[in-house]
């Protein structure tokens, strides 16, 4: 069998008799070879091959050898053992790990035990130089990434990760600009909050400065299952100096066995302190950042999609929906670039 019949031989297998382990195996025979120096000793056949390189019944284990495994001598005279195994594993590891062909087995077992069929695979190869060897070698691997397609993932493909709502968190100013209600756009990123990390709480919020108490509401954002209130939420567009300011909110959340959260621009180390210690939970804006960026785009959107919904048809102010709405479109043609 000469070297192109042996490659044609090992696309049969391929092919034909589906066995597209087939190219590993051819080359693991090659390297494994290559290993004790085969190579241009003129070994008649395999079984010639076999009186200098007797074959092991016997696995390391004690049990039966299922893969090919020879004796030979190491340098300083000792008997030594090597398999066939350790280089199949590293042309499956080369056509699945290093070139992404998937398509390529992973069946290392079934494959290198499949050995005595390919008897006549190293009657070729012990005829070859080390050169002749080293062509075949690389037509084998040559034709599994020809033939086999890359799963190779191409980043260009991809469309950059948007992270709406971190952005409009960091970037949005939320200071009421003319014509604006005070607190209204942090109230209605606070709403956001809630809307998307909580969707399976019904939420009763109205305009900032509405009053809560007038709307028989606990806090300004408040979270509902069925007729029991689970969380509820006082939103401060401030630094919060002052624990009093919040003292009402917290007996009327305690009350009802309720989550209260208060959300500020900043806290005083005391208020924070005295707020936390009446059972209540103090978020600042910074804290609420670092929670959304851990956000998946999917769940940032939903956020961005709500504060939309509460800018156009709770507070329904024009010119923060004209602020929003210029804000949005700058950030989306940014990500086109």
């Amino acid at each position: 069998m000469t070297s192109s019949e042996l490659i044609q031989d090992m696309k049969t297998e391929f092919t034909t008799n589906r066995r597209k382990f087939a190219p590993g195996v051819l080359v693991a025979f090659i390297r494994f070879l290559r290993e004790i120096d085969a190579f241009g000793k003129k070994y008649k056949d395999f079984d010639e091959f076999k009186l200098a390189f007797p074959i092991q019944s016997t696995s390391r284990r004690g049990g039966r050898a299922n893969t090919l495994i020879v004796t030979r001598k190491t340098s300083d005279g000792r008997q030594a053992t090597l398999s066939i195994r350790p280089f199949y594993n590293e042309v499956e590891v080369l056509f699945r790990a290093t070139h992404k062909r998937f398509d390529y087995p992973n069946a290392a077992p079934h494959a290198t035990q499949s050995w005595p069929d390919y008897v006549r695979w190293i009657d070729a190869l012990l005829q070859l130089s080390p050169r002749q060897a080293s062509i075949v070698e690389k037509q084998a691997i040559d034709f599994v990434l020809a033939t086999l397609p890359s799963h190779e993932l191409d980043a260009s493909t991809l469309t950059p990760i948007r992270r709406r709502f971190s952005r409009l968190l960091q970037e949005f100013d939320m200071t009421a600009k003319k014509g604006e209600p005070r607190g209204g756009a942090f109230q209605g990123v606070v709403y956001a909050y809630i809307r998307a990390d909580a969707p399976h709480l019904h939420l009763d919020v109205a305009k900032a400065g509405a009053g809560s108490s007038r709307l028989n509401r606990v806090g300004d954002v408040d979270g509902w299952q069925g007729e029991r209130l689970i969380l509820s939420v006082e939103v401060k567009h401030v630094r919060v100096a002052d624990a009093d300011e919040v003292a009402s909110f917290a007996n009327q959340v305690g009350r009802r066995n309720a989550l209260g959260l208060v959300v500020g621009e900043s806290f005083d180390d005391a208020a924070r302190q005295l707020i936390e210690d009446s059972g209540l939970r103090a978020i600042d804006r910074d804290e609420l950042i670092a929670r959304v960026d851990i956000w998946d785009p999917l769940k940032q959107d939903a956020a961005v999609d709500a504060f939309s919904y509460y800018v156009c048809h709770i507070e329904k102010c024009m010119p923060l929906i004209t602020r929003l709405r210029s804000f949005l479109i700058d950030l989306d043609q940014e990500a086109k670039i």
